[in-house]
């Protein structure tokens, strides 16, 4: 068996880097406005976002070698063991305000994940290939399905946060207004 490699592409979503494009060219301008120093600053604050773009493109990708998967992303390196690998659930993801996901978990014999593939950036024909390659007994969802909806079927094989959406950004926000209490009474504090 032979070693199987899939590398994101944006061909099939080359819309997507429209509002990085769009971000850079108002970072210069904006920074040009402000002279050669405010052009530096206008591409430093583009790299922000240039930088990791650039870096999923050039450093992501899937590896599936006869002894594991390996999943690789702008800053994290995931495998599991091929032997592990017992089947694959394929599903079109619906989150709040975000594109369809089409993701691809590997679950042990226990229907436990071992490993997610997180599809955005792989064209569908590239995952099929996936899916194929691996020649696991493979589940594809009908119809797109929430994270909660596939819990459901799969327990444990979508995290918390993503089940929960609006609870982890009411969460979040919570945190960030006691945290703005916090930080006033202590600048309240120090000025009295």
């Amino acid at each position: 068996m032979t070693q199987f490699v899939l590398r994101p592409s944006v061909r099939h979503r080359p819309l997507a880097l429209v509002p990085v494009v769009v971000f850079v060219v108002l970072c210069v301008v904006a920074g040009a406005s402000a002279g050669r120093f405010g052009v530096l600053i206008g591409l430093g604050i583009a790299s922000l976002v240039v930088v990791p773009v650039a870096g999923v493109l050039l450093r992501s990708r899937i590896v599936v070698t006869p002894s594991e998967i390996a999943v690789r992303g702008f800053l994290t390196h995931r495998r599991a063991d091929r032997a592990q690998a017992a089947s694959v659930v394929r599903a079109m993801i619906v989150a709040p305000r975000a594109p369809l996901n089409d993701s691809i978990f590997v679950l042990d014999r226990d229907e436990k994940p071992l490993l997610r593939i997180q599809g955005v950036n792989y064209p569908r024909a590239d995952l099929d290939r996936l899916v194929d390659h691996l020649g696991l007994p493979a589940m594809t969802a009908d119809r797109p399905v929430t994270a909660a909806e596939l819990e459901r079927r799969y327990p444990g094989i979508v995290p918390w946060i993503e089940r929960h959406p609006y609870r982890f950004a009411f969460a979040v926000a919570g945190g960030v207004v006691v945290l703005a209490i916090v930080i006033a009474v202590i600048v309240a504090a120090a000025v009295a």
